[in-house]
């Protein structure tokens, strides 16, 4: 028997099944889906964490879960508080607190403030002794200033003696005059002399002045100490709050949040001017997943409607697009119940398999239908016989077309990504489950739902197809040379698109957790992502932090010997060098009497002249000087007019001044004095001192010492993460945490992708190669994929697409549509002599049109979303199938119409690969065992 009669032999058989079992069959197929969907809502589970997208057996991830298990995972949110003001900043931080204190259930830890009290004693040996020598040469050199104003304490003695200093300092043709010796030094440091000048020029204008007048004289961790204990960013431009979440999961973080940025915005409303937000890895997590579902559930419901639409205007009928739709919903159904028994689960990325496989999918019962179309209008009505050409003249197509796109989704399951794996096994059984669904239901139905006239005798009339659009192909050598031009344009622009593997690229840019880390990022250089690495002794932990500190990625690092003074020995020696000077001058708490405001002027004067010819001086590397000098000039134009305008109450404000600056200068003396004396006498603090919320986070149950990295540079961008890892690495193999997980998922995703397409490309092509049975008409079905990726490739190019996280996992999608399009109009091509003498058939066109705008349509529909990676795959997939369809309609005919006169009829497929010939052999075994079995009885 010849392929054709067994698979026409085939087809009748099945087509007599479909319309005697058609209600059974459709029974069986409803129950199982109402199985499948209870299954799937009572056991599947849904994993968030970036960790479940990589291998479990993976030693980095082993390493991190025992991090998490070891110093419990804190501080995931961060509240981000723009530090205007510190006090108000503070005020704000203190009533968050009290306000969060009321849910414990959501949030058992805050983290946002270590009293200092007990550390206090021991100030200066926190500072490191670089800053320590910067502030004993500072008093030293101050000496004669300061005894002098001790001796008389005014403003006029001050802003004279900072005059003498100012002469002294200098040396040149244009001081000559004023200096005492010829030393030739640098302008000093004009600091101390600028802030004095702010407050006085407040004072004159009747305004406050809150700033400490002598703060700037002590580092800024002194005064921090000093201060209330709260977490600012290095350049104060931030207060950080942390905070623990309770919740495990997307769905409880998700509450979390959401109470977390309701109290803020209740706080936030007690101040107003005041900006806060959330942050942090938590926030950002359940953010992006948050705006994906979302706006995923409007593209869905968008794109539902918009095939629906598009197949009743192709089908002009709304009872076979009602057919379709539900052989798709069933077969949903199946697969979601096969992918809880199988997987159990869906991850980051296996969350978006239910488009990605319907886009492909919905093309297997349009090719189906367009070809009925023919058949039906060729016989003038429906009859079984119809039906049964239909599907005989289909299926193979059909069939292969499903192989090809199993087979480009295939080699993701094999790849050392969990996540690309487990969506390569979904999407590979859901095509099959959806092949299956098509080839059994959709033949049922339509025998169920459409209206059939009387058989006359079985006939096979020859296809009666007519041309796409009437095109006579009549030059196709230029299309041809078009599409070679297109391909080796797509591999010239290949190099200018580049891979974005920076993750915060592809969250919604409005999202308020991604606009505070930007914020962090470009304000303060401060991240809420950090290496983690531990140790067994405080030994090995002061060597590891000082190996750290000395990379040049690394911008500061924090571990418990951040809460505890180093190099003690080294710096108490500095400290016994100013006690004396300290002990020696007590400077008075009031003025001697009240500053005269000529006389005041005139000193201003003079400090304001020398100033101006020293700035002529400055070198180009001087430019913080001459900001300073800039400030200087500034403030004594704005105060030398008043003083001089005879105001009454001049005399009074710039007494007032008086009292405040000698005021704050005792305070300020008293308690460096004391700070000196403890830390010579005072036993420094030791870890037993550190308080619990500190010794929780860096010190673990075991034993074990946490010591945190940050980043110098922007670790969201991959060049400065992979830095920033393998130098983090040379340290310590073994270090974790959220950049080392990053880099690890954005390496191992993209390589995963490149493996899994060029493995899918080559087994695709042997596939086509033993099915054709033919090295040409394997290239022959390839050209839509080329051709058609190389004009995806310039039209990234022209739109500034580059590929990221998100939108390449549409290249399967590419393969797997490119692949069947070209199987689709070849099969046919192949098999009848009536489709080369046309080259394109309308109803094959047709059928690839809208199985290409639907899919547009389906994943365009993505482009909704404010969610920058789920914005990308629409546009891709539109771009995508919109080349791959222009590709098949234009140059695929173009090349055929080129080699139909060198080519001799052949089935479509060999034999035994065809889907008739296994069909018919399965269907005699079964007729000749039961026959076998009636001989016997």
């Amino acid at each position: 028997m010849s392929h054709h009669q067994n698979l026409k032999s085939t087809c009748v058989s099945l087509m007599r099944g479909f319309q005697r079992f058609a209600w059974p069959l459709v029974a069986v197929a409803v129950v199982l889906a109402a199985a499948s969907v209870y299954y799937t809502v009572t056991h599947l589970s849904i994993r968030t964490s970036r960790n479940d997208l990589v291998a479990s057996n993976q030693h980095l991830i082993q390493q991190s879960e025992k991090l998490d298990r070891a110093f419990g995972g804190r501080d995931g949110m961060v509240v981000v508080v723009e530090n205007g003001h510190p006090q108000r900043a503070i005020k704000f931080a203190n009533d968050l607190a009290a306000e969060l204190r009321r849910y414990p259930d959501h949030f058992p830890e805050l983290f946002y403030h270590i009293d200092p009290e007990r550390l206090k004693r021991s100030a200066l040996l926190y500072l490191d002794l670089p800053d320590l020598d910067k502030i004993k040469d500072g008093l030293l050199n101050q000496q004669d200033l300061l005894s002098g104003l001790a001796a008389d304490p005014s403003l006029t003695t001050f802003y004279g003696l900072v005059n003498d200093q100012i002469a002294r300092a200098m040396i040149g043709e244009v001081f000559t005059g004023f200096l005492a010796d010829q030393e030739k030094k640098e302008l000093p440091d004009l600091s101390l002399l600028n802030t004095s000048l702010r407050g006085l020029s407040a004072s004159l204008e009747g305004r406050q002045f809150q700033e400490s007048l002598f703060s700037g004289f002590f580092p800024k961790e002194l005064n921090d100490l000093e201060g209330a204990g709260y977490f600012f960013t290095d350049n104060d431009k931030f207060l950080l709050f942390l905070v623990t979440p309770k919740g495990d999961g997307y769905a409880s973080r998700s509450q979390d949040l959401a109470l977390l940025r309701k109290t803020v915005n209740q706080v936030k409303a007690r101040y107003p001017g005041l900006e806060a937000g959330v942050t942090g890895p938590d926030a950002l997590e359940a953010d992006e997943m948050s705006s994906s579902m979302k706006d995923i559930t409007l593209a869905t419901w968008l794109s539902l409607l918009g095939q629906l639409g598009l197949l009743i205007l192709f089908f002009r009928s709304l009872r076979r697009t009602l057919v379709e739709g539900t052989v798709l919903v069933l077969g949903l159904c199946w697969t979601f119940g096969l992918v809880t028994l199988v997987v159990g689960h869906l991850n980051l990325l296996s969350l978006i398999f239910a488009p990605l496989m319907l886009g492909l999918t919905i093309d297997y019962g349009i090719h189906w239908f367009c070809r009925l179309e023919e058949e039906e209008a060729t016989a003038g009505h429906l009859t079984a016989e119809v039906l049964t050409r239909t599907f005989s003249r289909s299926a193979p197509g059909i069939v292969y077309a499903g192989l090809a796109a199993v087979v480009s989704f295939v080699p993701l399951a094999f790849v050392g990504f969990k996540g690309l794996a487990e969506l390569g096994l979904i999407l590979a059984m859901g095509i099959m489950v959806m092949l299956v669904a098509t080839l059994l239901l959709v033949p049922a139905l339509v025998a169920l739902t459409e209206k059939f006239s009387p058989s006359a005798l079985p006939e096979d009339p020859p296809p009666q197809p007519t041309p796409f659009l009437h095109l006579h192909w009549r030059r196709p050598g230029i299309l041809v040379g078009l599409g070679v031009l297109i391909t080796a344009l797509g591999g010239l622009s290949l190099y200018y698109v580049p891979f974005d593997l920076n993750p915060l690229h592809l969250q919604n840019p409005s999202a308020e957790s991604v606009v505070w880390e930007y914020k962090l990022i470009e304000d303060s250089k401060y991240s809420t992502s950090y290496g983690a690495l531990t140790t067994s002794s405080l030994r090995e932990l002061e060597a590891r932090t000082e190996a750290l500190k000395r990379l040049p990625t690394v911008s500061h690092v924090e571990s418990v010997l951040s809460f505890l003074p180093q190099q003690v020995e080294a710096k108490r020696p500095m400290l016994a060098q100013m006690l004396p000077v300290l002990n020696a001058i007590n400077i008075p708490q009031v003025p001697a009497g009240p500053a005269k405001p000529q006389a005041l002027a005139d000193i201003l004067s003079r400090i304001n002249f020398k100033v101006a010819e020293a700035a002529k001086k400055l070198g180009p590397d001087q430019a913080a000087t001459r900001e300073q000098v800039v400030e200087t000039h500034r403030l004594i134009n704005k105060i030398i007019p008043r003083l001089s305008s005879g105001d009454p109450n001049t005399a009074r404000r710039l007494d007032e001044y008086g009292r405040y600056f000698f005021s704050d200068l005792h305070k300020t003396w008293d308690m460096f004095r004391g700070y000196v004396d403890s830390g010579l006498t005072t036993a420094p603090p030791t870890l037993a001192d550190l308080p619990q919320p500190v010794r929780q986070r860096f010190i673990s149950p075991e034993g074990s010492y946490l010591i945190r990295v940050f980043p110098s540079e922007d670790t969201w961008n991959f060049g400065p993460l992979k830095k920033f890892v393998q130098s983090l690495w040379s340290v310590d193999p073994n270090t974790v945490g959220d950049p080392v997980l990053l880099y690890s998922f954005t390496l191992g995703f993209r390589n995963s992708i490149l493996w899994a397409a060029g493995m899918a490309l080559l087994a695709i092509s042997l596939m086509l190669v033993l099915l054709f049975r033919s090295l040409k008409m394997a290239l022959l079905a390839l050209i839509p994929l080329v051709v058609g990726t190389g004009l995806t490739i310039n039209m990234m190019w022209l739109l500034n697409l580059p590929f990221n996280q998100a939108n390449v996992l549409f290249v399967p999608l590419v393969l797997g549509e490119g692949i069947e399009f070209g199987i689709i109009i070849l099969a046919r091509w192949r098999q009848e002599e009536s489709a080369r003498a046309i080259t394109l058939p309308a109803s094959t066109a047709k059928g690839v049109a809208l199985a290409a705008l639907t899919t547009t349509l389906g994943f365009g529909s993505l482009m909704v979303s404010g969610h920058q990676g789920t914005f990308s795959l629409g546009l891709l997939a539109t771009v995508g199938s919109l080349s791959v369809l222009l590709t098949s309609l234009s140059i695929l005919p173009a090349f055929l119409r080129l080699v139909e006169k060198t080519y001799s009829r052949q089935p479509a497929f060999q034999p035994y690969f065809s889907l008739g010939w296994w069909l018919s052999a399965a269907i005699r075994k079964k007729a000749h065992e039961k026959a076998a079995l009636d001989l016997d009885r």
